[in-house]
């Protein structure tokens, strides 16, 4: 039985719940009002984060992108965001109980992607569909429905077979519903829906620069600047939860995991250790800011009363997939150039097909305004 099914009565462990960790200095945190939103026990907040790939890695140097891309990389871009932008992308989706944030945000940045490229290669609007994270959960051989999976495996999963609009497959928070595409030999389900046209695709994807664990802010960076929105895997801590319903938009999330001796939350890209990610995200943008050391404080940070409290940060921008009470309107400042909670080690891209499935009549029809 998938662990998102059993969870909401599981009353002995509610009585018995471990404290969830330290708190962050920024605003005082209640289990229970994670509770009220989310129902219940430590299981279910490992669902939350949603197991994009509990998987351990070590870290090795990366090698710097070259000194005259990073020279013509801006301080600030965004594809869209409640901090500099009031047209961004509000529809902020909540996964619920159900681990699927590596399908959330994989098909964000793919329905983004179609409207960029559109954009940049005919100079017009596509009214794009929103497409189905339903379908990932249901339909794919590659990952595990509600118990995680890897936003790798969701391109690879696109470019084999596609993926519907939601019309078709509306997000269930489950990943028992009946799959209704043609999945060739592993679909063993009604043939009579297997005839559904709106069928868009994936013509790439990849870890960005090549190979897992190879990336840097730079490679990032230009990859979100050239094609759009990417999906990055984090090391997702009851810390993050922390993170609702935030008010102040220069809040810059720059706690460390607890175990840091064991991940690469370091400037240092040499250091040799190992990072865990369970969580999957995406980043639409960057950016930097003087900020006030004492709002936001490390949970190691000591207060002192040094005149010099003021510094530079850099973040990046993410857009999360716990709905849009989370953060700033779903979206959070989040600490960059640090590897912090391993956001810059495995980064993913996943670019979109106009060869093959609708979008070949999307370019013909009065969807391009």
């Amino acid at each position: 039985m998938s662990l998102s099914h059993d969870y909401h009565f599981e009353e002995k462990k509610k009585k018995n719940l471990p404290p969830i960790g330290r708190r962050s200095n920024y605003k005082k945190f209640r289990f229970s009002n994670l509770q009220k939103i989310y129902g219940s026990t430590q299981t279910h907040l490992r669902d939350i984060y949603g197991r994009s790939g509990e998987r351990k890695y070590g870290c090795r140097k990366r090698d710097i992108l070259n000194l005259k891309i990073r020279l013509t990389l801006p301080k600030q871009f965004s594809w869209g965001d409640p901090f500099n932008d009031e047209n961004f992308e509000e529809n902020v989706d909540d996964q619920k109980d159900c681990g699927s944030c590596y399908s959330i945000s994989s098909v964000y940045s793919l329905e983004r992607r179609f409207e960029i490229l559109f954009w940049k290669k005919y100079k017009k609007k596509v009214n794009m569909p929103r497409l189905s994270h339903q379908s990932i959960l249901s339909c794919s051989p590659y990952n595990q429905g509600c118990d995680g999976g890897y936003p790798f495996l969701v391109g690879k999963h696109m470019y084999e077979y596609g993926i519907i609009p939601e019309q078709y497959m509306h997000y269930e928070n489950n990943d028992y519903n009946n799959c209704i595409m043609d999945m060739g030999n592993y679909n063993h389900l009604n043939k009579q829906n297997r005839n559904i046209k709106e069928i868009y695709y994936v013509s790439d994807y990849n870890y960005i620069n090549g190979c897992y664990e190879c990336t840097n802010e730079y490679e990032m960076m230009n990859e979100i600047i050239l094609n759009g929105p990417i999906v990055a895997a984090i090391n997702a801590t009851s810390e993050l939860l922390n993170f609702y319903n935030i008010e102040d938009k220069n809040v810059v999330y720059d706690i460390l995991p607890k175990d840091t001796h064991q991940v690469c939350d370091v400037p240092n890209k040499g250091f040799n250790g190992w990072q865990q990610t369970n969580h999957a995200i995406n980043i639409v943008g960057w950016g930097e800011q003087i900020i006030n050391q004492d709002k936001i404080k490390n949970d190691d940070a000591n207060n002192n009363n040094n005149d010099n409290n003021h510094k530079l940060v850099k973040y990046w921008i993410i857009r999360n997939t716990w709905g849009k009470n989370w953060g700033y309107k779903g979206y959070l400042k989040f600490q960059r150039g640090i590897n912090l909670a391993g956001i810059e080690s495995q980064a993913v891209y996943i670019d979109p097909d106009f060869s093959r499935g609708y979008p070949k009549n999307i370019l013909q029809s009065d969807s391009l305004e």
